[in-house]
């Protein structure tokens, strides 16, 4: 199974087909997550780095910079 992981179960989207909405939320200026999330965010990137999707990788490994940075502040 080609899945990717959201933070409540999976987008199963085949992987030849694009999709607009690939991490829409996590981009979204609306989108605010907190310290609560952290091991849901670790889990996200690295199903990402498993999958060789550095971009996604990348957004997961930023978001837990962002919460740990917010946590001690």
């Amino acid at each position: 199974m080609s899945a990717r992981r959201l933070g409540n179960g999976y987008c199963t989207r085949p992987r030849q087909l694009d999709c607009d909405h690939d991490s829409a939320c996590e981009n979204c200026v609306y989108f605010q997550t907190t310290i609560a999330f952290r091991p849901t965010l670790e889990a996200q990137r690295d199903d990402a780095a498993a999958k060789n999707q550095t971009d996604r990788q990348q957004l997961f490994t930023t978001l837990i910079s962002r919460v740990d940075h917010d946590a001690t502040a």
